[in-house]
């Protein structure tokens, strides 16, 4: 399909991203993507705020209709939302902002983007045993939603207060829930873990040469999914990747939840296919 091309004017929405850092997001060759195929008169930005209060009372005062959340406000955000949906209010964590006349409603699409990327891969979320690694708004969002699809769940870290408190926060849902400290991940543990997730920083542009697990630990019976998209073939995914494990890629995440928020703020069918192009063609030219 050509894509329409779309002439910035005074009657054009605005749409963006609030996080930091942002320099590295993909989110703004998906989003006007997908208003260039759709037609739609909207631009999507990259911004930086000093802090989320300010940059959320800046779409009140500049009329920006919508926002992606991306670190570290994902939880925070929560506080100056007017209205939460149910299911990020249950999670506890917010990536997307709608602004209906200067009310701001905070939704999470981070879980229905993960579990998506996961299905798409025949990944079985149905009683597997997923370790999740990280404690913060993804891995909030993720673990609440693999529950939610029938997995169960192992919080996996490095700050023990952490990972306790928001295994207590799941065993609200699901009882059986468990947390570790990385260094206390031993071989026989991941004989009963299916899937690793990866929802830290670790391993982004430019820490590219870590991991947040030890290699030895990773064999072929692990799906393995990182949901850091740049670069492309973390360190993580290529260790995975070598030892036999299914491997998916953070970009489809990315896309997936990225179609969501689309939909929330347009009401109109996300272009998929258009996006994921988009988010790909940007790695093919930055290899």
């Amino acid at each position: 399909m050509q894509m329409k091309s779309i002439e910035i004017n005074s009657g054009t929405d605005c749409f963006c991203i609030f996080g930091s850092p942002v320099n590295h997001s993909v989110s703004p060759l998906i989003h006007n993507a997908a208003f260039r195929e759709h037609g739609i008169n909207a631009v999507y930005l990259a911004f930086e705020p000093p802090s989320i209060g300010e940059a959320v009372a800046s779409m009140k005062s500049l009329g920006i209709k919508g926002a992606s959340i991306t670190i570290p406000f994902k939880i925070e955000v929560l506080r100056y939302c007017d209205t939460i949906d149910p299911i990020a209010a249950d999670i506890g964590s917010v990536n997307t902002l709608i602004n209906r006349d200067g009310l701001i409603t905070g939704f999470n699409t981070d879980g229905y983007g993960a579990v998506r990327a996961l299905e798409e891969r025949k990944v079985t979320l149905k009683k597997a045993v997923c370790m999740v690694i990280g404690n913060g708004g993804s891995a909030r969002a993720i673990a609440f939603t693999l529950i939610e699809s029938g997995a169960s769940v192992i919080i996996a870290g490095r700050n023990a207060g952490r990972i306790e408190h928001l295994a207590e926060d799941l065993r609200k849902t699901a009882p059986d829930t468990q947390f570790i400290l990385l260094e206390s991940i031993d071989q026989r543990i991941m004989e009963s873990v299916d899937m690793i997730i990866n929802t830290t920083p670790v391993g982004m542009t430019p820490d590219t040469g870590s991991m947040p697990l030890d290699i030895d630990l990773i064999s072929a019976r692990h799906a393995v999914f990182d949901i850091v998209y740049s670069p492309h073939m973390t360190r993580l995914l290529s260790a995975a990747r070598d030892r036999g494990s299914l491997i998916v890629h953070g970009i489809d995440m990315l896309v997936y939840q990225g179609a969501r928020q689309f939909e929330l703020w347009t009401g109109k069918q996300a272009p998929v296919k258009t996006m994921m192009k988009a988010a790909r063609g940007h790695f093919h030219h930055t290899k």
